[in-house]
């Protein structure tokens, strides 16, 4: 990379952070870590406003996803974008065929000039089966807000929109039925996605807020957090949140995952 490009370039990142409360150990550690990359964009989900950086602009999908929210807990949110700038355009909603409270968009200015941010948490297997409204199959939940994302038109976008977030399936396949996983890739069709992992062999683990520059050879694993990107930016290096601070303290349930991103 030129160093023109090597000084322009937008940095973006995804985890789900379990609920951690930012009155708490947990929270605490996580706000740190999430601080540790200092990236321009950020995506939480299964998250508060309150472990997110200080200094920025926090746009959120709402706070009805079908399941009651505990008194006390009233903050929590299954998706929020925070950017270094402020959000334009804001969309908590995205069409009313969309399962609430999992999607938020908005627009914001950065070193590569405006970008178009989705964020995501897209239900689990299990949501609303045995718990929530208790009206769902297994996976219909899952399939029924794909099959609505793929119709709007942030997915269609070809130029300067980031889609990032719980996906909730592992890129390839892990654990999701076949014909579970086909429509997730249905609906991104168009889309790259920068943190898909390794199809074969034994794929090893990014380090520790580490950076690898080479992307030829995927290297995440256990990842279900994404960043997926339109064609004209392109991911530079990649780095994770642990799901355990160096301590052996826990951190989440998911790994996360941020990335360095540029234009060609």
């Amino acid at each position: 990379m030129s160093a023109e490009a090597s000084s322009r370039f937008l940095r973006i990142g995804t985890w789900n952070t379990n609920w951690a409360e930012p009155d708490r150990a947990r929270g605490e550690r996580v706000r740190n870590a999430l601080a540790v990359p200092d990236c321009d964009i950020l995506c939480v989900t299964e998250g508060f406003e309150g472990i997110l950086p200080d200094e920025g602009n926090v746009i959120d999908g709402g706070p009805d996803w079908g399941y009651p929210i505990d008194e006390g807990q009233e903050g929590r949110r299954k998706a929020l974008l925070w950017s270094k700038r402020p959000w334009s355009s804001a969309d908590c909603r995205g069409s009313d065929d969309l399962p609430n409270g999992r999607f938020v968009a908005g627009v914001t200015q950065t070193s590569l000039g405006e970008i178009t941010v989705v964020g995501v948490c897209i239900p689990w297997a299990g949501a609303h089966v045995d718990t929530g409204r208790r009206d769902r199959r297994r996976w219909e939940e899952h399939e029924a807000w794909l099959s609505a994302f793929q119709r709007l038109p942030y997915r269609h976008a070809v130029g300067k929109t980031v889609v990032l977030g719980d996906f909730n399936q592992g890129i390839p396949r892990s654990r999701a039925p076949t014909r579970v996983h086909r429509v997730l890739m249905r609906a991104f069709d168009g889309l790259s996605i920068a943190t898909k992992g390794s199809s074969g062999g034994e794929p090893k683990l990014l380090r520790d807020y580490g950076c690898i520059r080479d992307l030829s050879q995927p290297v995440l694993v256990r990842a279900i957090d994404h960043i997926a990107h339109t064609k004209d930016l392109t991911p530079d290096c990649l780095g994770i949140w642990p799901d355990r601070s160096p301590r052996g303290e826990p951190l989440s349930d998911h790994i996360g995952v941020w990335g360095d991103f540029f234009i060609r």
